[in-house]
């Protein structure tokens, strides 16, 4: 009766992410889970921050209110009782944000990884997908740049970013930190104790199932794979370490520093 009770509490997670931590994978895992499903609460993308919309989530809200009442009514089957949804952000905490967060009900994991694979995964992203993000402003002339100064561009332009993200987030007592490593590593095991952290009933057999279905149909294969980083110049590497010594109380180490 107290796993049907917890079952029932609306599970609204945000998954806070720095770009090219392996968010994409892990949402898709999640998502696959018994009632989970994804949800959008950013208005558009582009150049645009990521910041969560009121509106987006009175939607979602209304949705998993209509989703329930067909549950409960019969006209959806128990393999489709909705649980919740996951949304994958890359967000930096705010007060704004915060605010929100405890109006909804949302539920925290903070995705990290290793901040020179990081480097290297922007570096393709930017010569073989998108020129385009909100951490900073590239052009198609970057794509033909010498491989130590495009790093340069995306240790001096797009790396602060990242360092307001991680100090943001360590300021949020509330939030479960997991890192791209440690997903890759034990994917179940990462799995459980999200799906404890956020109050996802699954089963360890539902976890695996959940891997399961989404390596059949992997997002994005090359972009979660730890050790690049030795691809990043050492001089390039020194000025991300000198980015870290402004914050002598800080550990970095999760990061890779």
């Amino acid at each position: 009766m107290a796993e049907e009770t917890k079952a029932q509490e609306p599970v609204r997670l945000l998954l806070g992410c720095m770009p090219k931590s392996g968010s994409t994978y892990l949402s898709a895992l999640i998502a696959r889970l018994p009632g989970m499903r994804k949800a959008i609460l950013v208005p558009g993308f582009d150049r645009r921050e990521q910041e969560l919309s009121e509106k987006r989530l009175e939607e979602e809200t209304y949705k998993e209110g209509l989703m329930r009442y067909l549950w409960r009514t019969g006209q959806l089957s128990n393999p489709q009782r909705p649980v919740g949804y996951v949304s994958q952000m890359h967000l930096r905490n705010s007060l704004p944000t915060r605010t929100l967060i405890k109006r909804h009900d949302l539920r925290v994991v903070v995705q990290i990884r290793d901040i020179f694979d990081i480097m290297v995964s922007i570096r393709d992203h930017l010569l073989n997908e998108s020129l385009v993000s909100s951490a900073a402003y590239a052009t198609e002339e970057m794509k033909d740049w010498p491989e130590d100064r495009l790093f340069g561009f995306i240790a001096d332009m797009v790396m602060p970013w990242y360092f307001n993200f991680y100090m943001g987030w360590l300021e949020y007592p509330d939030r479960l930190t997991v890192s791209c490593e440690a997903l890759l590593k034990d994917r179940a095991g990462t799995l459980r104790v999200i799906a404890s952290h956020a109050g996802i009933p699954a089963s360890d057999e539902e976890i695996a199932a959940a891997i399961e279905q989404t390596e059949a149909a992997r997002t994005r294969k090359n972009a979660a794979i730890a050790g690049r980083g030795t691809a990043v110049p050492e001089t390039v590497k020194q000025r991300i370490r000198d980015f870290a010594a402004y914050y002598p109380g800080v550990d970095f180490s999760p990061i890779g520093l």
